[in-house]
């Protein structure tokens, strides 16, 4: 499928995967409150760090419409990606009478989708959660795929579950709470989709690079529309990391 191309509006197009809808921009909180609204959940819960129940959960919680929900807040920081982290927010879910029939949505970065999709996935035996990724990153990458999981000491994801969320909502509005550094670090990731898959976005890539430094809310969008895209065609191709998803981990190591 082409990318869009830059300067075009704010592609609304939900990509529509094998269990799950990636939805853009505004419309998205929509659907967000019909799919509430539909599964009839017994409570809902919201995931975040200090970071983004700092600058991120007023935006959520204005576009969402959403007041009744509770609030979990784990720190932030790949050192918290950790069993214990887990253990806390298990406690928190099961002092507010969380139950399979609930939800949770996890409104951060990747180590933040990580824990909570893993949390909610072994809570109970599995209740259903929503990523809403804050960062470049976890836009174009750990939100999407299924993949949840935790650090063991030293070892990156050693203890974690292939499983999905039940959508994946992305507002490029979160990006400007990220600090430089951060954003340069999702920008890479976004090179890397151009470099393994396709030579054309890369090209194009190298054509908007001012704009995507800048920050250009219609060329970001299109880049991060197509790194959706792509990551969604490869996870589809091998889910379960057999062979072609590895081309994913360039980078990563």
């Amino acid at each position: 499928m082409a990318f869009l191309c830059s300067g075009e509006a704010e592609p609304m197009k939900a990509i529509q995967t094998d269990e799950y809808e990636i939805l853009f921009g505004a419309g998205a909180y929509e659907k967000l409150r019909e799919q509430l609204d539909t599964a009839a959940y017994s409570k809902v819960f919201v995931c975040v760090d200090e970071n983004t129940r700092a600058h991120c959960l007023p935006h959520f919680s204005e576009h969402s419409g959403l007041r009744a929900f509770e609030l979990i807040s784990i720190q932030s920081g790949e050192e918290h990606k950790n069993l214990a982290t887990c253990t806390a927010v298990w406690q928190k879910l099961t002092e507010a009478g969380a139950d399979r029939r609930s939800v949770l949505l996890n409104l951060g970065g990747g180590m933040l989708t990580d824990v909570g999709g893993f949390a909610a996935t072994t809570f109970k035996r599995g209740m259903d959660f929503i990523h809403l990724p804050t960062t470049l990153l976890n836009m174009v990458d750990a939100s999407i795929g299924g993949k949840t999981g935790i650090n063991l000491g030293t070892l990156k994801n050693q203890i974690g579950l292939f499983s999905n969320p039940k959508m994946v909502l992305i507002d490029s509005w979160y990006l400007q709470t990220l600090p430089p550094r951060e954003y340069r670090s999702g920008l890479a990731e976004v090179i890397k989709y151009g470099i393994i898959y396709d030579s054309a976005f890369f090209s194009w890539l190298e054509d908007n690079i001012s704009s995507l430094m800048a920050l250009d809310t219609a060329t970001l969008i299109t880049a991060i529309y197509r790194c959706c895209e792509i990551k969604a065609e490869i996870v589809a191709i091998d889910e379960k990391e057999q062979g072609a998803r590895a081309l994913l981990n360039l980078g990563h190591t």
